[in-house]
């Protein structure tokens, strides 16, 4: 067996999935037995697997991850890092102890999920993606203008978020965005956790520019928070990869830096999971030393430097025959046609109408083609059509369609050496006469091998083989190429070939070893990386430390210098005393009025003489002492002084009492204002006039207890409010504008206004504004005295009414005296002329004038003199009732409702039924008359606070303005178009002889109410 044959034996076990074994150097022992060989190519460690196991298993159980995936290396490497820091003596005192310590499992599990990751770790690999694979991935989704990634591990997010940068930068400068997906997913629960907060350290960003430092974070203190623009392409879940289903119909892959922790089998399984997730034109991005191992049939090299594949459908477990698709070749092998070509399937309009596309194309090929074969870069037939059983045979063992293992050696040499020449110099190349060995003698082959397609780049590393017999071409057409080798050569040849064949396979395995050995370098690297950023944070922890001890010992000493100079120079008197109530330090304020010298220090406080009039001050310290509750009150001095006493227990950072703190304050001058203050307080408080004080700007910051009593308003409810809002400035002859103009001038303004009530009604007061100035001149307050003058009005008012009546009273008698008998005669004249039959029209509208002169003089004397009647208990509801029935003809004309609310139980009314039916006549009356556009009248009777009973009547008429409302009840003043303003004068004069009040209340546009109250019978 020469060498190149014991090469091949030497692959063999690899090829059939086995392992090489071998003997030691000597041999007859039990150190010569065979020896399994690592694949990783490095000694198994030597550890307790059976500890290991269980260690395996209660991680499982803790942490829900199958840690067996792991590379043994990485997970005894961890392991043992964790038995040295805690001193224990091998693997299975250390699973003993994880059984019983569910935070070291825990933590341990966390160790074993390397974490380290950065933003844009690897720059120039990212701008790779930046600059070539995203535009790629752009430009193959140019009409979905969809994206989605998957980032397989992605620690605490910083390689998510820096794709995410990445697509939105591309989308800024794209015409029409793209819509980008970015699942991220790892299988540390806390880390996922972590990143969909997008909140990092300022460490972590520091290696970030600062164009994009300030475009995609925010900073709040000492974090930044991530864009929220980016963050909603990102989307964080939980994942095992090796587990749990894949994401689907991706466009990029990035897991970098996770496979070289993985075992082998665990590799090619993920790696075959991303091959299944991708797109067919989707991209990998793996870390710097991670690679693919024996799956190069399932992506392309897109950037070896940084490991960036693209997604290659494999073409199968063999070549795809052209003849499959033909029914007219019963020995070819049948296949059903795809998916693809049952689509692309069309009539041809110039053939028969049931001939297909694809029988004409088998046709065409079969029939008018000679055998031919499509050839890949790596010697891999992917295609033959025709008969080419003569040309190509299976070779025995594992199947392959390499062009050396199907084709005779000879032909074999001829067709790599062509293609050779094919690719180098892109022509076709012609061998004329080429013997077959497994044809017959007498039919030579004429071998024409080209580029099959000098066009299309898609297929520019595929050759064409055409075998043509020579009695199909006639005479030659063309010029053929040499191609005569010696036999030996020719042999020789073929056992170079095979021996490189060999040698690159052998080179391969060679090459994956080395891989893996790489892989396990970068782990170990990932964790010196992890543990000198363990340290360097230790590191940096010492350092700050440090510097904090710096900074208080600095601050100790400011402290010190600060206390010592508080102590010398303070006015306040001041003495610590220790557990035993002995003097530890004092202040020389306190001097004066305790006999304390420097040497007293260390001295019970008892034996120290004083010069207060209280001796308790022992007694507080030691009750402080034991009760812990600080003691504040006031002394005085033998000289007159008066201090502010506090007694407080020194308390310690750490919270422990070691001693007491007296400290004493001069109150005097304090007390002594005070005094005054008070006394000034009291003044102002029970005054009997209403007293407000504003600051500059006029707003209120203080009222006294008598406004609260006039206008039922809190001061917390008007502090702050504008002073101009207590008052009615618009009834008022001056404006508030005009009074703060001279306020502001330095003068007092004085006047009378309509004060606001909380509840209820409005009511007069006499007010007194004058600006109060401090020292230099400037105001810095504003006081308001104000006096109630209701009651002072409501008697000018009433007398000034009085009067009038009495002065109308005595007119009108006269008038009446004077006007009634002649007019009763002309009343009899105009019935006599009436009864004549002439001039009847007029006589009626005379007839009529004087009713209404006779009505006026009638009213009129009933404000002359007193009338003589007597006052009945009667039923105001009774009363009200007779009212509404009478003038409920005159509402339903006019399209008013009267609706009543009467209470049941209404007291007796001691009065006059007839004049209260004319009052309530005439406000009813009045009332409807007031909305000629209809509406609804209230009527409304209840029992008012005082007991006696108050009668409502609210209309929706047009409403009086509030200038007229002052003049209603005056004589001969009316709101009417017809009307002598007497009515409600004799309404007013009935209501006062009934001792009651009637009260008149309107709003323009809403309505008016007339509130009459009669008191309780006595």
């Amino acid at each position: 067996m020469n060498g190149n044959q014991a090469l091949q034996y030497r692959l063999c076990p690899y090829e059939s999935g086995g392992k090489i074994v071998g003997r030691g150097a000597s041999a007859g022992g039990l150190e010569a037995l065979p020896q399994v060989r690592p694949e990783d190519g490095e000694p198994e460690p030597v550890y307790d697997e059976l500890a290991l196991q269980r260690i395996c298993g209660l991680l499982n159980q803790a942490c829900g991850i199958d840690f067996q995936n792991y590379k043994r290396s990485c997970l005894i490497r961890r392991i043992e890092r964790r038995i040295g820091r805690l001193n224990l003596t091998g693997m299975e005192d250390y699973a003993r102890l994880l059984a019983d310590e569910r935070d070291e499992l825990l933590a341990l599990g966390k160790d074993l999920l390397i974490g380290v990751t950065h933003f844009f770790r690897d720059p120039q690999a990212f701008e790779t993606i930046q600059k070539k694979v995203i535009p790629a991935i752009a430009e193959s989704r140019r009409h979905e203008r969809h994206i989605r990634v998957w980032v397989a591990g992605c620690s605490t997010g910083e390689e998510a978020y820096s794709l995410a940068m990445l697509f939105h930068q591309f989308n800024e400068r794209s015409a029409e965005p793209y819509s980008v997906k970015i699942f991220s997913t790892d299988l540390d629960k806390d880390a996922v956790a972590a990143a969909s907060q997008g909140i990092y350290p300022e460490a972590a960003v520091n290696i970030l520019p600062k164009p994009w430092l300030r475009r995609y974070f925010t900073r709040y203190g000492d974090l930044y928070h991530i864009d929220k623009d980016i963050r909603k392409m990102v989307v964080f879940a939980h994942h095992n990869m090796v587990e749990d289903p894949p994401f689907s119909r991706l466009d990029l892959i990035a897991c970098r830096n996770l496979l070289i922790y993985l075992q082998s089998e665990t590799q090619q399984k993920v790696l075959s999971t991303f091959h299944f997730a991708l797109n067919s034109d989707g991209f990998m991005f793996l870390g710097p030393s991670e690679t693919i191992g024996r799956l190069m049939h399932l992506f392309v090299p897109y950037d070896r430097k940084w490991n960036i594949f693209r997604q290659k459908q494999p073409p199968g477990p063999g070549p795809v025959f052209a003849s499959e698709i033909d029914r007219g070749d019963p020995s070819a092998p049948r296949t059903r046609p795809t998916a693809a070509a049952r689509r692309d399937r069309r009539s041809l309009k110039d053939v028969q109408g049931f001939m297909k596309t694809d029988e004409l194309y088998t046709a065409f090929v079969d029939e008018h083609m000679p055998p031919c074969m499509v050839i890949d870069e790596n010697n891999e037939v992917i295609h033959l059509s025709g008969n080419v059983n003569p040309y190509v045979t299976l070779a025995k063992g594992r199947p392959s369609w390499n062009i050396y293992k199907i084709a005779e050696a000879h032909l074999a040499v001829a067709i790599v050496t062509a293609m050779q020449k094919v690719r180098k110099e892109k022509r076709a190349v012609y061998y004329q006469n080429m013997k077959v060995s497994g044809s017959e003698p007498s039919s030579p082959v004429n071998l024409i091998v080209k580029p099959f397609s000098l066009k299309n780049k898609k297929f520019d590393k595929l050759v064409l083989v055409l075998f043509e017999k020579p009695e199909h071409l006639g005479k030659p057409v063309r010029a053929a190429d040499e191609f005569e080798i010696e036999p030996s050569i020719n042999h020789r040849m073929i056992e170079l070939e095979q021996e490189l064949r060999q040698a690159e396979e052998s080179l391969q395995a060679t090459i994956e070893e080395l891989g893996t050995s790489n892989e396990e370098l970068q782990a170990a690297n990932e964790e010196l990386m992890s543990t000198n950023e363990e340290l360097q944070s230790v590191n940096e922890e010492l350092a700050t430390v440090n510097s904090e001890y710096q900074f208080k010992l600095q601050e100790l000493t400011e402290a010190n210098d600060d206390m010592d100079n508080f102590l010398t120079g303070t006015n306040i008197g001041t003495v610590f005393l220790d557990t035993d109530l002995c003097i530890r330090r004092f202040t020389p304020a306190i001097t004066k009025e305790i006999n304390l010298l420097e040497v007293d220090c260390g001295r019970p406080l008892g034996h120290i003489s004083h010069n207060f009039d209280d001796n308790g001050i022992l007694s507080d310290a030691q009750n402080v002492l034991e009760t812990l509750i600080p003691v504040d009150r006031e002394i005085r001095s033998r000289s007159g002084l008066w201090y502010s006493m506090s007694v407080l227990p020194y308390r310690t950072n750490d919270h422990v009492i070691k001693g007491i703190v007296l400290t004493f304050v001069d109150i005097t001058e304090l007390k002594s204002a005070n005094e005054q203050l008070l006394k000034l307080s009291y003044v102002i408080e029970q005054s009997p006039c209403v007293i407000v004080i504003a600051d500059a700007e006029g707003k209120i910051q203080y009222a006294n207890a008598k406004f609260t009593e006039m206008t039922e308003f809190q001061l917390a409810e008007v502090a702050g409010s504008p002073l101009r809002e207590l008052n009615h400035w618009d009834a008022s002859e001056t404006s508030f504008e005009e009074v703060w103009s001279m306020l502001s001038s330095g003068h007092e303004w004085m006047g009378e206004l309509e004060c606001r009530r909380k509840n209820g009604p409005n009511y007069s007061e006499s007010v007194k504004i004058l600006p109060i100035k401090d020292q230099d001149g400037r105001i810095i307050h504003y006081l308001k005295i104000a006096e109630d003058i209701t009651e002072r009005k409501q008697t000018e008012e009433l007398l000034r009414k009085s009067e009038m009546l009495s002065a109308v009273g005595q007119l009108a008698a006269g008038i009446a005296h004077e006007i009634r008998n002649p007019l009763t005669a002309l009343k009899g004249f105009t019935k006599l002329m009436n009864s004549g039959g002439q001039h009847g029209n007029y006589l009626s509208i005379m007839a009529d004038e004087l009713e209404r002169i006779e009505e006026i003089v009638g009213e009129l004397l009933v404000l002359a003199k007193p009338q003589v009647v007597d006052f009945l208990p009667k039923s105001v509801a009774s009363i009200l009732h007779d009212v509404i029935m009478l003038l409920e003809t005159q509402a339903i004309i006019s399209k008013v409702t009267i609706e009543t609310d009467i209470e049941d139980e209404l007291p007796l009314a001691n009065c006059v039924e007839n004049q209260l039916k004319q009052v309530f006549i005439n406000v009813l009356k009045n009332g409807v008359e007031a909305m000629p556009g209809g509406g609804t009248f209230l009527v409304k009777a209840e029992k008012s606070e005082r007991g006696g009973i108050r009668i409502s009547f609210i209309d929706q008429g047009c409403g009086i303005p509030e200038s007229k409302l002052a003049k209603l009840g005056q004589p001969f003043y009316t709101t009417k178009n017809k009307g002598t303003g007497l009515g409600l004068m004799v309404s007013y004069k009935i209501i006062e002889n009934h001792r009651g009040s009637m009260t008149i209340t309107s709003k323009e546009g809403i309505g008016t109410t007339v509130v009459i109250e009669l008191p309780e019978m006595p």
